[in-house]
């Protein structure tokens, strides 16, 4: 398997890799420069993460922002962990990012997802309402707004298929709600032993 995945007769060293990085990177800003910032796409995808902002701010329970905010920023991170390792596996890439460096940078990893996550969680606050949610997501998701990104030239496929995200959008929002929920309980236990 591994003998597969080597693509040079001896392994690069650490300041090789840096050295490469570097310039990858340095090439990466060009071609946004050139290709990306300003561009029609580019403005679109502002304008979505606007969108989703206000969106998230009149809708949240300000109330439950802090939860509600840490559970948005769990997703984005696993969402960004896991689109960064696609691109690095040549699975897929991004056409047009919002920021010229790594992570490759979207409306989608930064907001859209973690705002949609967020208002299933605030909303349902019950397994039983939380999981048919989460799944009509991950459809919509999956075999909806995927493939029109996909046709808009906003997400470019090279090895996936738009149904493997399917189970993976389900399980972010179900291991990620038991996490917070988790750690909802570890709190309210502390809490009610400081007032003893």
């Amino acid at each position: 398997m591994l003998e597969k995945v080597r693509t040079f007769p001896t392994s690069p060293s650490d300041e090789q890799i840096a050295y490469a990085l570097k310039h990858l990177t340095y090439a990466r800003i060009d071609n946004w420069l050139d290709t990306d910032f300003n561009t029609f796409n580019w403005w679109l995808q502002i304008a979505l993460a606007v969108f989703c902002l206000v969106v998230w701010w009149r809708l949240v329970d300000k109330k439950r922002l802090l939860e509600l905010t840490f559970y948005g920023f769990t997703i984005m991170t696993v969402s960004i962990w896991l689109d960064q390792v696609g691109y690095e596996l040549g699975l897929w890439y991004y056409p047009v990012d919002l920021i010229p460096v790594f992570p490759p940078s979207t409306a989608i990893d930064y907001v859209m997802l973690p705002v949609t996550y967020a208002l299933i969680y605030q909303y349902c606050q019950n397994w039983k309402s939380f999981i048919p949610a989460i799944c009509l997501m991950a459809g919509v998701f999956s075999f909806v707004l995927e493939p029109l990104l996909d046709k808009f030239g906003f997400y470019v496929i090279i090895k996936w298929k738009f149904y493997y995200g399917f189970p993976i959008y389900i399980a972010i929002g179900l291991v990620l709600k038991s996490v917070v929920d988790k750690m909802k309980a570890i709190i309210a236990c502390h809490q009610g032993q400081a007032t003893k």
